[in-house]
C-alpha cells in the first residue's frame, strides 16, 4: 500500500513542478514583454525629446533670423536717415560756401579798391600796412575754416562709430541669449532622459 502511494505522489509532484515551471515561464514572458514596452517608451521619449530639441533649435534660429532681419532693417533706416541728414547738411554747406565766396569776392574788390586809392594817394607805407593786415586776416580765416572742418569730421566719425558699436552690441547680446537658452534646454532634456533611464533600470532590476 505504501509503494502504491509513493507511485501516486510522484506524478503529482511532477505535475506540480511542471505547473510551477510553466508559471515561471509565463512570468518571464510577461517580464520580457513589459521590459520591451519600457524600452519602447524610453525610445519614444527620446524621439520626442529630440524632436522637441530640434523644434526649439529651429524656433531659436528663426528668432535669431528675425532679430538679424530687424537689425538690418533698422540699420537701413538709420542709414537712410543719415544720408538724408548728410544731403541736407551738404546743401546748407553749399549755400554757405556760395555766400562765403560772394563775401570773399566783395572783400577782394574792396581790398583792391583800397589799394588803388592808396597808390593814387602816393602812400607806400599805407599800402604796406594794408597788405600786412590783409595777410593776417586771410591766415586767421583759413585757420578757422580748417578748424571747423576738422571738428565736423570728428563729430561725424564719433556718431558713425557709436552706431556701429550699438548694432554690434545688440547682435552679440542676441547671440548670447540664444546660445544660453539652447544650452539650458539641452541640459534639462539630458537630465530628463537620464532620470527616465535610471527609473527604467531600477524597474528592470526590481522585476
Amino acid at each position: 500500500g505504501s509503494s502504491s502511494r509513493a507511485r501516486g505522489d510522484k506524478p503529482d509532484a511532477l505535475a506540480a513542478l511542471q505547473a510551477a515551471n510553466e508559471e515561471l515561464r509565463a512570468k518571464l514572458t510577461d517580464i520580457q514583454i513589459e521590459l520591451q514596452q519600457e524600452k519602447s517608451k524610453v525610445s519614444k521619449l527620446e524621439r520626442e525629446k529630440n524632436q522637441e530639441v530640434k523644434q526649439i533649435k529651429e524656433h531659436e534660429q528663426h528668432k535669431s533670423t528675425v532679430v538679424v532681419t530687424e537689425l538690418k532693417v533698422k540699420l537701413h533706416e538709420d542709414k537712410m536717415k543719415e544720408l538724408q541728414a548728410v544731403r541736407e547738411t551738404l546743401l546748407r554747406q553749399h549755400e554757405a560756401e556760395l555766400l562765403r565766396v560772394i563775401k570773399i569776392k566783395d572783400n577782394e574788390i574792396q581790398r583792391l579798391q583800397t589799394l588803388l586809392n592808396a597808390v593814387r594817394d602816393g602812400a607806400p607805407d599805407k599800402v604796406k600796412t594794408v597788405l600786412l593786415s590783409e595777410a593776417k586776416e586771410e591766415a586767421k580765416r583759413g585757420f578757422e575754416v580748417e578748424k571747423v572742418k576738422m571738428q565736423q569730421e570728428i563729430s561725424e566719425l564719433k556718431g558713425a562709430k557709436k552706431q556701429v558699436e550699438e548694432a554690434l552690441t545688440m547682435v552679440i547680446q542676441a547671440d548670447k541669449m540664444k546660445a544660453a537658452e539652447i544650452r539650458s534646454v539641452y541640459h534639462l532634456h539630458q537630465e530628463e532622459i537620464t532620470r527616465i533611464k535610471r527609473e527604467c533600470e531600477r524597474e528592470i532590476r526590481r522585476l
